[in-house]
């Protein structure tokens, strides 16, 4: 079987890289359209109307003078011939001349008057919907002109003015209220149309190497069943078995690794554009767009679970599964769990409860890890209950914390707590229809707890709650006093959540050593820098691409890219380019990147002052090339 050649696949990725532009104007000319030949209708119904309750019900008043709607009703008549031969802007233009002349007439022959003015809003409202934002300021102009010139040549130019200010006022503030939702509208749709094309055409690519992975397998299948009936052959047959499943894990942690940086910053501008408006310069999401927003923000939620749970089963099953264990503060990470499981509630009548003191002792344990079982844990009991209350309770006994999350849902019939914490099993064939879920959860929950040195339990009445009690180690006399870990996500997202000072800068630290860059996070972060941090070039190059930080803190060797190689991809995209980068590093040798500006260069080991000096120095020299531009 012949596999794509490696230029090819080189030639894809590529490929994959680059975004169609959008034109988002002749996408919604046929809309406009259509809102044009609507409102043509519209206003002659109600023109004819009006005419007819003003003027003609009252003759003595002869309040409305008909020499502006037989203007309208040619303007109208017009604009439809243009429509027909699809000259949507001309004949936007066309109706709504039309509109101006037609109440300024009335202004004109009547003088001033409050429905005058009033009526000339109407052409606002109909360019913010036919026509592109940018044209509004040109049609309230023109309202502007008219509301002052058409009273002018009844009562002169300097009396129009007075009575015209206040009106004049109101035009601007409504175009301009129209101009920014308009203008917010087309740059979100542009933001997701341009991500979902990188998604699709990653997906595309991990459909064709799937169907790669797949034929493989099949031919490693078919060799093996040959070989079953030579014995000589069955050790050969079992070892190409096991490569095809060593080949399919790397591949699988290659594209999860490829999904979950967009997923991320998916995530992470989903929740900011719903809960942060500070981020936005306190421009608030309309109310329309929240539920699709939302909805974006939960589905990516649970793709970046399903695929950290499939990480987590292979690692725990090949054994390479890696707890880093520290004394870790429980009451601290409890409140953080609590905090992320009011989200999980999605507006059900469910209460929320804590129950465990605040002098809890301090447990050896991966403070990562015990916060999936514990959110886990959270998330099963709120799926499961409709009603009432989950409680996260813990107490000391002995060496050990016993920590439970109780619930009052529906329960767990007997014969399924046999098997409830075996992989894929559900309590019964349609709990996974009614309530979502793969299975993996508890399952990855009780690996995790037994690694610990503890164990996961269950216990249960049906119609009236379950109970699930995980125990963990108390940390060694001898350990208390070292740092106590802060509970901590284990994604970008957080990062959007702390930054709360719309002062604060976004620094990207891309370091391989995980001591180095939690030293080089921790200075930063208490400079008042919000930092987003990684380990590889590549993860670097996409989080610099989708997040575009006001800095970059780049080390040399990293384990997939030379940082060389990544400083010269940042400045080779347009998007990235103007991004200071700092070059941190124990090679004396410049020379690689002596034609790449700007660059900074910290020498190892750093000092916090040399890291904030260099970072402060990057900062005013972005400031300055960008009051240049």
């Amino acid at each position: 079987m012949a596999l794509t050649p490696i230029k090819e696949q080189v030639a894809i990725m590529k490929h994959t890289q680059s975004v169609l532009p959008v034109d988002l104007n002749e996408d919604l000319r046929d809309e406009r359209a259509d809102y044009l030949s609507l409102l043509q209708l519209i206003a002659g119904i109600v023109s004819v109307l009006l005419y007819v309750s003003l003027g003609q019900l009252d003759p003595t008043k002869a309040s409305v003078q008909p020499q502006g709607f037989i203007i309208l009703a040619v303007c109208t008549v017009l604009s439809y011939l243009l429509l027909k031969v699809k000259r949507v802007e001309l004949s936007a233009y066309a109706f709504i001349i039309g509109l101006i002349i037609c109440f300024g007439l009335q202004l004109l022959f009547v003088g001033p008057n409050a429905i005058a003015y009033a009526l000339l809003v109407l052409p606002v409202g109909v360019a913010s919907l036919v026509l592109h934002y940018n044209e509004l300021s040109t049609v309230t102009t023109l309202v502007a002109l008219s509301a002052i010139v058409f009273p002018s040549f009844a009562i002169g130019f300097g009396p129009s003015i007075v009575p015209a200010i206040i009106p004049i006022g109101i035009y601007a503030g409504i175009a301009a209220m129209f101009y920014a939702k308009n203008f917010q509208a087309d740059e979100r749709i542009r933001w997701t149309l341009d991500n979902q094309r990188k998604d699709n055409r990653r997906a595309e690519m991990f459909y064709d190497q799937s169907e790669q992975l797949q034929k493989a397998y099949l031919e490693v299948q078919h060799y093996s069943s040959k070989l079953e009936l030579v014995n000589k052959q069955l050790a050969e047959a079992q070892k190409r078995a096991e490569q095809a499943s060593k080949a399919k894990s790397t591949f699988l942690s290659n594209m999860s690794h490829e999904l979950r940086t967009p997923l991320n910053v998916i995530i992470g501008y989903s929740n900011s554009m719903l809960n942060m408006p500070k981020m936005f310069k306190n421009t608030k999401l309309a109310e329309v767009y929240k539920p699709y927003m939302q909805l974006i923000e939960e589905n990516g939620h649970y793709l970046v679970g399903l695929i950290s749970d499939i990480l987590d089963l292979g690692k725990i099953e090949a054994g390479k599964l890696e707890l880093h264990r520290e004394p870790t503060e429980l009451p601290a990470l409890f409140r953080g769990v609590l905090a992320t499981s009011v989200g999980l509630l999605k507006g059900k009548p469910v209460q929320l409860k804590s129950d465990f003191p605040d002098d809890l002792p301090i447990i050896w344990a991966d403070p990562m890890r015990v916060r999936q079982i514990i959110l886990n844990l959270m998330s099963n009991a709120l799926k499961f209950t409709e009603s009432g209350s989950v409680t996260l309770m813990a107490r000391a006994y002995g060496d050990s914390v016993s920590i439970s999350v109780v619930d009052t849902g529906i329960g767990i019939p007997e014969s399924a707590l046999a098997v409830i914490f075996d992989r894929f099993e559900q309590a019964e064939n349609d709990t996974d229809k009614k309530y979502g879920g793969t299975g993996l959860g508890l399952d990855i929950s009780k690996q995790l707890s037994l690694m610990h040195g503890g164990n996961l339990t269950v216990t249960s009445d049906v119609g009236r709650g379950s109970t699930f009690t995980v125990t963990l180690p108390i940390a060694a006399e001898q350990l208390a006093g070292e740092q106590i870990a802060s509970p901590r996500l284990d994604s970008e997202m957080q990062v959007f959540e702390s930054a709360t000072d719309s002062n604060q800068e976004m620094i990207l630290l891309v370091e391989d050593d995980m001591n180095t860059r939690r030293l080089l996070r921790t200075i930063l972060e208490q400079a008042n820098y919000v930092v987003v941090d990684t380990n590889t070039g590549e993860e670097a190059l996409d989080l610099a691409g989708g997040l575009l930080p006001a800095a970059i803190i780049l080390d040399v060797y990293l384990p997939d890219i030379s940082g060389w190689d990544v400083l010269q991809m940042l400045k080779q995209n347009p998007e990235t380019a103007i991004i200071p980068v700092v070059v941190c590093t124990a090679d004396e040798n410049r020379t690689p990147a002596d034609d790449l500006y700007p660059s900074y260069y910290l020498r190892k080991p750093v000092t916090p002052d040399a890291l904030l000096n260099q970072v402060d120095q990057a900062l005013r020299a972005l400031k300055q090339v960008k009051n240049k531009v």
